[in-house]
């Protein structure tokens, strides 16, 4: 995935899931794009339904008191 301010690559987390009487149920996540997709298709054939994707950019977190960056998915 391309950030649009700066240009560069950065990671992200995919999230496939389904809502079910008013409940959300995780299915799958994974941060391969492809991999994502080819779980949507098997689930689609196997089940036929469709499930919903979420996705969540990889964020740079500092902490200045440890000096050290963490890397989040928010």
């Amino acid at each position: 995935m391309l950030d649009i301010k700066t240009g560069e690559k950065i990671e992200a987390l995919y999230k496939m899931f389904q809502i079910k009487g008013g409940k959300r149920i995780e299915k799958f996540q994974t941060t391969d794009m492809k991999r994502a997709l080819n779980f949507h298709k098997w689930y689609v054939n196997r089940y036929k339904e469709g499930l919903l994707m979420e996705i969540f950019p990889q964020k740079k977190v500092y902490d200045w008191k440890e000096k050290k960056v963490e890397y989040t998915f928010e």
